[in-house]
């Protein structure tokens, strides 16, 4: 059995496991392949995890651990070096040792996710592994972006009205929103919200967060995360099978 499967924490909301259950049914290879979501709330046992898991051949990486898997690679791709970040790690196991090489697909996939918009300009909520990768999507894309976050040099309570009407592309890369999350919605201008933006929430469960709702009830579009959730998917497991 090849065994592939996701490493974060907490993952009960996450429908990576359902979704390649499906496409191995529908593959025809529901007895050769298998997908785990494996909980893993500290990282520093990744490397005794995956001895324990012989059969295991690749995984993706999700919050919080997409920065801090590279500490424990031996191989990062070019894409990777650039965001400064991973969801994608495939195993090579040699000579009894543990060959790690991180990909993102994350990127790729933000990019396949918005191929029907043409934004001008972006907000990128959030500054974590998943804003990296779309980051460097836009960087791509030769679209104009600006971050805001809690912490970093431009923080939300730096931005007003005047500032959050300029971005026709609002992008929500925290986990703020997700089932389960303690918190539904980060401090933005909602009452400032114009038809013309669209809002694109990386979280896909619930498939309607409360932001998307502020930005429907104005009449602006918005979207969830579950189309990038696929592209990326699918690129990883054309890379798994590659292998």
């Amino acid at each position: 059995m090849n065994l592939i499967g996701l490493i974060g924490f907490p993952l009960s909301h996450s429908f990576s496991p359902l979704y390649f259950s499906e496409k191995f049914k529908q593959l025809g290879l529901e007895n050769t392949w298998k997908y785990e979501a494996f909980e893993m709330e500290h990282i520093e046992s990744i490397i005794e995890f995956i001895e324990s898991k012989p059969q295991l051949k690749a995984f993706n990486v999700t919050i919080p651990y997409k920065q801090e898997i590279l500490n424990y690679c031996q191989e990062i791709d070019e894409a990777v070096l650039q965001i400064g970040a991973a969801n994608c790690i495939f195993i090579k196991r040699e000579l009894g040792k543990i060959h790690l090489k991180a990909s993102n697909t994350d990127y790729l996939g933000f990019i396949k996710s918005i191929s029907h918009l043409n934004p001008k300009k972006a907000l990128i909520l959030g500054n974590g592994g998943a804003a990296l990768a779309v980051q460097f999507a836009l960087k791509t894309l030769n679209i104009e972006f600006q971050t805001v976050s809690r912490k970093g040099l431009f923080q939300y309570q730096d931005l007003d009205e005047h500032q959050f009407i300029e971005y026709d592309l609002i992008v929500n890369s925290t986990p703020v929103g997700t089932k389960g999350f303690k918190e539904q919605e980060l401090p933005l201008p909602y009452f400032a919200i114009q038809k013309h933006q669209v809002f694109v929430d990386l979280v896909y469960n619930p498939s309607e967060t409360k932001m998307m709702q502020q930005f429907n009830s104005k009449h602006a579009k918005s979207m969830n995360g579950i189309s990038m959730l696929h592209h990326q998917a699918d690129l990883f497991w054309e890379a798994c099978l590659k292998k």
